[in-house]
């Protein structure tokens, strides 16, 4: 069944999305119709549509947790997450969002840390000592980026010791790759913008190679196309 995202009610879609398991990573991502995650202003809101926002707020609801890399929270201006009236009847709690930062070079006054419920957590993947404000006002776990072949494990193991055990992660593609390269991932949703960028696509280890995945579910929005994909 293909779901048309323009007609159907939110409980629809967040029963075309919800999954039954208890640990459950997803990925939500973006591109353009030629592989690119970000448009002319190195920002994915250049591809994006009404749909495409409702469906990435959604996914967020239906998580514990919403992942992203330092960068990427950095340039889509992330902010902590509040709840919705529009998702009470999810009866879920506002998703957590958890940042990787090699640097933790912050603003600390932006809404990444400031005005939700929870404090921000900041994984911290370099060697750089945490500031004494940064520790006053987020949560901040090491996690030494030493062994690349088990970071992604470890920060997803992470994240479910401290039961935040459905993980969306919105990229950026760095963190995606590493993800993907572990086997982190158990849900692929892909949209696809009908926007055309232009020039070579970076991070192609970001996108799920068609062998590895099965499509279970796909859904559209005017030219905009959804695609939902589990590791097979």
């Amino acid at each position: 069944m293909i779901l048309d995202l323009q007609l159907a009610s939110l409980p629809d879609i967040a029963a075309h999305y919800e999954s039954d398991s208890q640990n459950w990573v997803r990925a939500n991502m973006i591109i353009s119709q030629d592989g690119h995650f970000v448009g002319p202003s190195d920002s994915s809101r250049d591809l994006t549509g009404d749909s495409d926002l409702k469906l990435l707020l959604l996914l967020r609801a239906l998580s514990d947790v919403v992942l992203v890399g330092a960068n990427t929270a950095r340039n889509e201006n992330y902010r902590q997450p509040k709840a919705r009236d529009e998702f009470a009847f999810l009866s879920r709690e506002q998703p957590r969002l958890a940042v990787v930062s090699s640097s933790l070079e912050f603003d600390l006054d932006t809404p990444l840390f400031n005005g939700g419920q929870e404090p921000t957590i900041v994984f911290n993947a370099g060697s750089t000592t945490p500031s004494a404000a940064l520790l006053k006002i987020a949560h901040v776990i090491p996690l030494p980026d030493e062994d690349p072949s088990s970071f992604a494990t470890n920060l997803i193991a992470k994240l479910f010791e401290l039961g935040l055990r459905k993980v969306t992660c919105e990229g950026g593609p760095s963190l995606l790759a590493q993800l993907l390269k572990a086997d982190a991932i158990d849900e692929y949703d892909l949209t696809i913008s009908p926007l055309t960028v232009g020039g070579t696509p970076q991070w192609p280890d970001a996108v799920p190679k068609t062998t590895d995945w099965v499509e279970v579910g796909s859904a559209i929005s005017g030219d905009f196309e959804f695609k939902r994909l589990l590791r097979s």
